[in-house]
This record gives structure tokens, sequence and C-alpha cells, in this order.
């Protein structure tokens, strides 16, 4: 009997339909990134290095330069890659027609505190955001928090450039 009621338990087992999990992120991944940032409508990705880090970089649907850039890195270990733990998100406006840059980062981080906006040395404001890799992130979860990210992105840019002059 133990025997009948096992071999039932195992053809049910097999026959179950298989439960499909969610594609994980637990670290830096240039496809995976790739992959996230194209179903966001991000045009003009290229992936690189900066620093001798893996970078990826591209343009939003509303035109704004963005970049992902690999943080949180073990030591290298050659012949192993290096393995990072963390993304920094930066968006990227050509504020340098504006008077008073740092007055506009400082207004942007009290307007929109999903990051922290920087006016540059070369005329740019830069906002940066850091997405924590530890544990592993969905696929969905990662696209759902860059999503919002490009959005208060979107936001900012009219801030800066109210009649929506070029980026």
């Amino acid at each position: 009997m133990t025997r009948v009621i096992l071999a039932l338990l195992a053809a049910t087992t097999l026959a179950s339909p298989a439960v499909a999990q969610p594609a994980m992120i637990s670290r830096w991944d240039s496809g995976q990134l790739v992959n996230v940032l194209q179903s966001l409508g991000v045009s003009e990705i290229h992936v690189g290095e900066l620093g001798g880090r893996p970078a990826v970089t591209g343009r939003t649907r509303e035109g704004l330069s963005v970049g992902l850039f690999a943080k949180g890195c073990d030591a290298a270990n050659p012949p192993i890659p290096v393995v990072c733990h963390s993304i920094e998100g930066a968006i990227t406006y050509d504020a340098a027609g504006k008077p008073d840059r740092t007055a506009l980062a400082n207004q942007l981080n009290h307007d929109y505190a999903l990051g922290k906006f920087m006016a540059e040395p070369d005329g740019t404001i830069r906002g940066s955001r850091y997405f924590m890799l530890d544990g592993g992130v969905s696929e969905e979860n990662l696209r759902a928090e860059l999503n919002g990210y490009f959005a208060v992105g979107a936001l900012a840019s009219r801030a800066i450039w109210p009649q929506g002059a070029a980026r």
C-alpha cells in the first residue's frame, strides 16, 4: 500500500506543471541589464567600462542620458572576473546655461527624494540612485525600480528645462 501511495505521489509531482521562477539578478550582469533597459524603451545602449568596472549607458524614451555603473565590487582576482553586488544609476542633465546649478540641484533634492542630485564641475546636473542586488532581486522588480527612477528623472527634467529645451 505504501508503495502505491508513493508511486501516485511521484506521478502527481512529475505531472504537475513547473512553476516558472522569476529571473533573479544578484550581481552585475550586463546582458540582464541590457534586457531590462530595452524592455523600458531605452535606446542607444552601449556596454562598456568606466574606471575598470562595467557600465551600461543609453537614452530613455524622453531623451534623457542614463547610465548604470557597477558598484560594491569584490576585489579583482584574475582570471576570475570582478563580481559587483550593486548598481549606481545616473541621469545626466545639460544645465550649463543655468545661473545657479547648485541651488537647482538642492531644489531637485527637496522636490524629488528618490535619489540625489548634484551640480557637476562640467556644467551638468547628475541625478544618482543606488540599487542593491544583495540576496537577489527579480528582473521584474529591478525593471519597476528603474522605471520609477526614469519617471522621476523625466519630472526633474521639466524643472531644469521648463520649455523642453534640448538635453
